[in-house]
């Protein structure tokens, strides 16, 4: 009778360990399965347009060439009109700040179609390599915590850089079209070890005491960011 009630309970055993290694093995399968989140973009296809006025010296300081505007017909929403954005402004230093502008107001959105854009607007150190949702060639930004933060506590953060958004309206913009302007100065251009040229563009804003800075430099034909973090510091508080 023991032997017998042993068997059993082995039997019992085994099936118990075979249910759980099936069950696993499901799970395992629909997790390889998943298929990646989709967002649901509205239609996006009024044509974007960017102007520039004035000129920022891509060599050294000018101060003939030291500042600059630029006007957006409107943002866009997806990767598709944003490139086509970026290829008319981004060959210029101003050109990638405001594209960044533009980034960050589409990740608000849209997160998954908006890091795409900030990773297109963006090069080395902020990418990283990624085959995840929102990538784009193969990149995403690498840390973006305290920029989602800030686009969360400040819904107002991507509009105040352009002209007429103060602490006085709660940062609404004149526009669309909307203007951004920008400035250097003699410390603006950083010359690396490997012969690459560093420039500091800074964005004109009422939400600060002085204009903030983001760093750009030349890959292929565009200018993209390598450093942003003052553009997402708190702004000035709105007034009552």
């Amino acid at each position: 009778m023991k032997t017998t009630r042993y068997l059993l309970i082995g039997l019992m055993m085994i099936a118990t360990v075979l249910a759980s290694c099936k069950k696993d093995k499901v799970l395992d399968e629909d997790n390889n399965n998943e298929k990646p989140p989709i967002e649901n973009l509205p239609p996006d296809d009024e044509p974007v347009a960017g102007t520039i006025f004035g000129e920022i010296s891509e060599v050294d300081f000018d101060a003939q060439k030291s500042e600059s505007s630029i006007v957006i017909n409107r943002i866009p929403h997806t990767i598709t009109k944003f490139l086509e954005l970026r290829n008319q402004v981004a060959h210029t230093p101003q050109g990638a700040a405001i594209m960044m502008l533009v980034a960050m107001r589409i990740y608000q959105q849209y997160p998954i179609e908006g890091m795409k854009c900030l990773t297109a607007a963006c090069t080395t150190p902020l990418i990283v390599p990624s085959t995840g949702a929102g990538n784009y060639d193969g990149y995403v930004m690498g840390n973006i915590s305290e920029l989602k933060r800030k686009l969360t506590d400040y819904a107002y953060l991507p509009y105040i850089y352009y002209e007429g958004a103060g602490p006085s309206n709660g940062y609404k913009p004149n526009g669309p079209p909307y203007t951004a302007d920008f400035m250097v100065n003699m410390y603006s251009y950083i010359s690396s070890t490997d012969g690459s040229l560093r420039i500091k563009v800074y964005v004109k804003t009422e939400g600060a005491d002085s204009p903030r800075p983001v760093t750009v430099r030349k890959i292929g034909d565009h200018y993209k960011i390598t450093e942003y973090s003052s553009l997402y510091l708190a702004p000035k508080p709105v007034l009552p």
